[in-house]
């Protein structure tokens, strides 16, 4: 079991365990049994957990640390009488944290999601004494969302069409229809040869000969005509299907690039899907709400951080201004705009998020609440959103798990 954050903890003399091995092999026996619990619930104990760690001492929740105490409790049930005086909380966040840690490497898209938050955390919040272990955190964070961005990166296999053949242009035997003209004109050519089946009669035969004639140079003509349009009927039918293969082929186009141009068409139009108008005809902070709720529809958890700019960029061309605004500017949003932005969980947005105090607007205190410019905040709502999405698929599964065995 690794232990390297609560080694970190022990380093900088956050923890103190006296020297007795068995105290740090309980430790690591609680946070593995944590992480556990981490995996199987994102949203409802990892990313909570996350919060409380990042949390101000003085402005914890009281319950913010309950499920940590008790996977401790269960390994070391004497742990309160060692750790008094506040120091348990600062237990709490080191066994949290290497559960945290230990979760990434079993489930990768928790570890998207720390990377996401963690970008906006990490300029926000002031890490202080903790900063060392959470840097753990952020490292086995970033690896887990490289490997994600590494298998949306696998290219589209595309269909191997192979080219109809070129049909050769039909030439008709000229020898033969020759042949059979010089049949139907009389018994026989200007060599004396009679031909097949030739005509008895001589043109100085009158009316006997062009009854003869025409009965004859018909079906001549006839079967030659239609041998010219069986083989056109044939190329155009291959041509027709190599057409449609090629048609077909471009449902296999890589993914990627298939989300550049519908991203590039969002960013030239500036619409917005969820509210049905163009963005300029909202307000502010609805504008920025509904550009994330839109643009999030579009990507993958593990977006490529260029992402990031090109969204500041769609609501820099909107005009709102430059000028940071505090979070209440945010939550002064309409209830469209939270419908969209809600639509885009599963699951209701855990506690300590900003998307969650603008969701909730009450009863809701965010980690941090700082002051951005409405680019800013659309980034940080966006990513908050995709981290969220991240895990949304591993916590309907454990849901799924429990309502069958109830």
């Amino acid at each position: 079991m690794s232990a390297a954050v609560l080694q970190a903890f022990m380093q900088v003399s956050l923890i103190d365990l006296d020297g007795e091995d068995s105290r740090l092999e309980k430790l690591q026996a609680a946070s593995a049994a944590l992480a556990d619990e981490f995996s199987a619930r994102p949203i409802s104990m990892a990313i909570p957990a996350l919060a409380a760690i990042l949390r101000d001492d003085n402005k914890d929740p009281a319950n913010a640390f309950d499920d940590t105490a008790r996977a401790i409790g269960n390994h070391w049930s004497t742990y309160q009488s060692v750790f008094r005086d506040g120091k348990a909380n600062t237990l709490y966040r080191g066994v949290a944290l290497q559960a945290l840690v230990t979760a990434t490497e079993s489930q990768p898209s928790l570890g998207t999601a720390i990377a996401l938050l963690m970008r906006n955390f990490a300029t926000a919040v002031e890490l202080g004494k903790y900063a060392k272990p959470i840097k753990l955190l952020v490292d086995a964070a970033d690896a887990a969302f490289a490997k994600e961005r590494e298998a949306l990166a696998v290219p589209a296999q595309g269909v191997s069409t192979k080219l109809p053949n070129v049909v050769k242009a039909t030439k008709i035997d000229r020898a033969k229809l020759l042949k059979q003209i010089e049949g139907a004109v009389g018994p026989h050519n200007r060599a004396g040869t009679a031909g097949d089946n030739p005509n008895p009669q001589w043109p100085n035969a009158g009316n006997p000969w062009s009854y003869d004639f025409s009965d004859r140079l018909m079906p001549i003509i006839a079967d030659n005509v239609d041998i010219a349009i069986a083989e056109a009927a044939r190329f155009d039918e291959k041509n027709q299907q190599g057409v449609a293969n090629r048609i077909a082929a471009l449902g296999t186009i890589d993914p990627a690039i298939q989300r550049s141009m519908r991203l590039l068409w969002w960013r030239q139009s500036l619409y917005s899907t969820s509210a049905d108008k163009s963005y300029r005809e909202l307000g502010a902070a609805e504008a920025v709400i509904h550009a994330v709720a839109d643009l999030a529809s579009h990507l993958p958890d593990a977006y490529e951080r260029a992402v990031d700019s090109f969204l500041s960029e769609a609501i820099l061309a909107l005009g709102l201004g430059n000028d940071a605004q505090g979070l209440g500017a945010i939550q002064a949003t309409d209830a469209s705009a939270r419908t969209a932005l809600d639509d885009c969980l599963a699951f209701q947005s855990p506690a300590g998020l900003v998307m969650t105090g603008v969701l909730q607007k009450d009863g809701a205190a965010p980690i941090c609440a700082p002051t951005l410019t409405y680019q800013g905040w659309a980034v940080w709502l966006l990513r908050e959103v995709m981290a969220v999405r991240a895990v949304q698929e591993v916590q309907r599964a454990t849901e799924a798990e429990d309502t069958a065995d109830e």
